[in-house]
């Protein structure tokens, strides 16, 4: 595969929510599809999916080039705003004039993208949290990646010799998505349901933690894509208008278990599985649910995780309530859960002891993750996320390096988890 050299514009490793490669701008891959290889001279990129889900891994390669000829490979693809994320390798072709990136060598490309302009370009290694976000799964149902090849010496040094367009999706074929409103649903946020006709699965309940919002939504559809009918939930900052507090106050579980409800009465749901994947603060609430409401809820997945129940974020007296009543900070007890806990937790997390929390659930019964070189962002499917934190730029981008590798780990226990009879 020759000498390789990672070309960054800061030493930060960011995680794209690709697995793969895919085509220039974000918003065009559904009304286009892939866009046709170019190439120079017989330089051609292959690859052995042009279209593929956003969490799984691609095989890129690179064929046609004079041998020895040094090349830069980029990727580069743009975000919701308009934001440009780009990141370059050097290679050196081998006798035949191929570079095999190869599942390992793409995956790493993809990590390292960062933003090259817009709103997120100077937080580039403050250790702060960001992440590359195409526009939503409900409206965007794929995304793209543009590779070029530009040589770097030989007869064609400076010419860009070859791209290829890919596209990752987040719905494939025949799946749907619902946006869920407090006004007619009771619930703020988005459903995704697998295609018509799919055997039933284990259906996911998803939310995110103190970032607010609908942070769980990239996920949901992705595990809709594996056959898990699931809702991504916001039950706080859900904008204007939406009935939802703006912080973690007075948040009654009861909300959550309407969600569920919902859920398992979808197409292709086994109700008797249904499982609650909270990240940060949000595993809190997810604990509870799987605690309190187990004729509701089987399994339990909580990343980044807290064990205690935390007092409110924002304002307010309490963080939850049960049925209106306050549920008392402390130790969250796990012997009512029906199913399994599964604590992903990293023993680098510098925003609270989530690796002690996942020692405290497992002493309970829970299963753990704990992943010693990672941070906070454990969370969600590999290749997406942030991973900005630990310090500033090497620290940052080492962490950011075992976040990945931590998601990449535990999101393959997490879809065996939801497998599972």
């Amino acid at each position: 595969m020759g000498r390789m050299r990672i070309v960054r514009t800061a030493t930060v490793a960011l995680a794209l929510t690709l697995a793969a490669a895919g085509c220039g701008g974000g918003d065009g891959a559904d009304k286009r599809g892939p866009a046709k290889p170019s190439g120079q001279h017989g330089v051609r990129f292959e690859t052995d999916q042009s279209v593929g889900l956003a969490d799984a891994p691609v095989d890129v390669r690179l064929k046609g080039l004079a041998p020895r000829t040094k090349v830069k490979i980029g990727v580069a693809a743009t975000d919701r705003d308009g934001g440009r994320w780009t990141a370059a390798v050097t290679h050196t072709a081998d006798s035949k004039g191929a570079v095999q990136l190869g599942k390992k060598g793409t995956a790493r490309l993809l990590e390292s993208m960062l933003p090259a302009g817009g709103r997120y370009a100077k937080l580039i290694g403050s250790g702060k949290a960001f992440s590359y976000h195409p526009g939503p799964p409900g409206k965007q149902r794929s995304y793209s990646v543009r590779f070029s090849a530009t040589a770097l010496s030989g007869k064609d040094r400076g010419e860009r010799v070859a791209r290829r367009d890919l596209v990752r999706e987040w719905l494939t074929r025949g799946t749907t998505h619902r946006k869920l409103t407090v006004a007619k649903d009771e619930i703020a946020g988005d459903l995704y349901l697998p295609p018509k006709g799919s055997g039933k699965k284990a259906p996911v309940l998803v939310f995110g933690g103190s970032e607010g919002g609908n942070a769980g939504t990239y996920t949901a559809a992705l595990l809709a894509s594996h056959g898990h009918p699931a809702m991504s939930v916001c039950y706080f900052r859900c904008g204007k208008g939406s009935g939802r507090p703006n912080g973690i106050d007075d948040i009654d579980l009861d909300y959550f278990t309407r969600a569920g409800k919902l859920l398992r009465k979808q197409q292709a749901a086994d109700p008797d599985r249904l499982a609650v994947m909270g990240n940060s603060r949000g595993s809190e609430a997810a604990q509870l649910l799987g605690q309190r409401r187990p004729s509701v809820f089987r399994d339990v997945i909580a990343y980044a995780p807290s064990s205690n129940v935390n007092g409110p974020y924002l304002s307010g007296t309490t963080a939850w309530t049960d049925h209106g009543r306050p549920v008392p900070t402390g130790p969250i007890p796990l012997d009512h859960v029906r199913g399994t806990v599964l604590a992903v937790a990293g023993g680098n997390d510098k925003m609270w002891g989530s690796a002690g929390s996942a020692a405290a659930m497992a002493r309970q019964g829970a299963k753990k993750l704990v992943y010693p070189d990672a941070g906070h962002h454990v969370n969600w499917f590999p290749l997406g996320q942030p991973g900005q934190e630990g310090g500033r730029n090497g620290a940052v981008a080492a962490t950011a390096k075992a976040d990945q590798s931590a998601r990449a780990d535990s999101w393959r226990s997490v879809l065996r988890l939801l497998d599972a009879p």
